[in-house]
């Protein structure tokens, strides 16, 4: 069941959308997110398209996301999703071995970003979401999303 969008999430949004004093988002590109929507919020792989599509960095749009008050859904590392992933059934068995045995060389470091995520996946010719279930069961944190998101 999706996690409603609540008064607590606007005011956190609308207190980062402030902090950032945003320009204008360009009308295309506008144009572009508000088409992508999914049930109001924007895909992560949909805003990475828009990105690709306008040749900008993803973090542009995820601040003209963030200026149109509007939320990133389905996190392509599982970070958030409209319905939570909760990484529950995690274990050695179900873990993608790759991913787990790459995964080691960051234990202790808590440096693994979302860039490095998908460039480690991409290396071991496995899926980014099996490095993130990777990176979850051992307790290493994915940081500096290339969206903005968090």
């Amino acid at each position: 069941m999706p996690r409603e969008f609540n008064d607590a999430d606007r005011i956190k949004k609308q207190s980062r959308v402030a902090s950032k004093a945003a320009d204008a988002v360009p009308a295309g590109l506008e144009e572009a997110i508000r088409a992508g929507l999914d049930k109001g919020y924007l895909p992560c792989p949909t805003a990475w398209a828009i990105a690709g599509r306008f040749k900008t960095a993803r973090s542009a749009v995820g601040q003209a996301v963030d200026a149109l008050g509007i939320r990133i859904s389905n996190c392509q590392l599982g970070c958030f999703k409209v319905d939570k992933n909760l990484h529950v059934e995690l274990s050695e068995e179900t873990v993608n071995r790759k991913a787990l045995e790459a995964i080691g060389s960051y234990q202790g470091e808590n440096k693994l970003t979302c860039s490095g995520a998908f460039k480690l996946a991409k290396e071991i010719g496995v899926r980014p979401m099996d490095v993130a279930d990777a990176a979850n069961l051992r307790h290493i944190k994915i940081r500096e999303c290339q969206l903005g998101c968090w």
